[in-house]
């Protein structure tokens, strides 16, 4: 199984649409930052069921195409849209090779999506590739040292790497973003989602039951997975701000947003 094959397996494992909504905030804030409206064509890459940010541009008059590895995210992506009462095309597209021509949308975005694909300057390439000279890339994606990027680390001291070579979290530091998207002048600042349980054991199996990598985890791992369980339980304890039995984790990410520059 090659390397992007393994990812499709690992994103289409679990239910991601019950992930989904503990980080379903963090697009409409990036779309009032970066806005969007009638006449304008948004691109949202390894969009998941679209909850982030394809539906909520949608809702705000855009012209919105979703598009993601795993199409399996598409039925719970179709089920929402049609509550929230509207209409996107969705297209099944890895992020290192998009079917769509150069130049095509006015806005490109990606939270915590295209950040997982293997070939990291693949990626930003093509990023760059189908926005409109002038046009906006904006990407949320985690921090090496929040939440969510240390969380990779505890997974990753039970099971081999992941695909790809650089880990996903590099997206979190400016620098890497500069360099995985030339050309293009971001400007960045860090922000935070609060997510949320009834209790640290609840949360811990909600990820283990629903989150890819973690449910093909507890299938590698067969009677090992209890080691990795107990880290889990005791890493989300430590980061939990909660102090009535709940939980309460402020993970932290980075927003970049770019303007590609219009040629000549």
């Amino acid at each position: 199984m090659d390397e992007h094959e393994l990812n499709r397996v690992i994103w289409s494992a679990g239910t991601w649409d019950t992930v989904a909504a503990l980080v379903a905030s963090v697009g409409p804030k990036l779309l009032d930052e970066v806005p969007v409206g009638p006449g304008v064509e948004v691109l949202d890459v390894a969009t998941g069921s679209g909850s982030s940010v394809a539906i909520p541009a949608v809702q705000r008059g855009a012209t919105v195409v979703a598009s993601d590895l795993t199409p399996q995210h598409f039925v719970a992506g179709r089920r929402r849209a049609a509550a929230a009462g509207v209409e996107l095309e969705w297209v099944e597209a890895d992020a290192e090779e998009l079917p769509f021509e150069d130049g095509r949308f006015d806005r490109v975005f990606s939270t915590f999506g295209h950040m997982f694909a293997p070939d990291q300057a693949k990626a930003g390439a093509e990023l760059v590739r189908v926005c409109k000279p002038g046009g906006t890339i904006a990407l949320a994606t985690w921090t090496p040292s929040g939440y969510a990027g240390q969380l990779f680390g505890v997974i990753g001291q039970h099971l081999p790497p992941g695909p790809g070579g650089a880990s996903p979290v590099a997206w979190g530091e400016a620098d890497h973003v500069r360099a995985m998207v030339p050309g293009v002048d971001f400007t960045f600042h860090t922000d935070s989602v609060d997510l949320t349980a009834p209790s640290v054991e609840e949360f811990a199996a909600l990820y283990a039951e629903n989150f890819g990598p973690l449910v093909v985890a507890r299938e590698a791992l067969g009677p090992r997975w209890s080691a990795l369980h107990d880290d889990l339980l005791a890493y989300d304890n430590e980061w939990n701000a909660a102090t009535d039995g709940s939980l309460r984790i402020v993970a932290e990410y980075l927003v970049s947003v770019g303007r590609k520059p219009v040629a000549g």
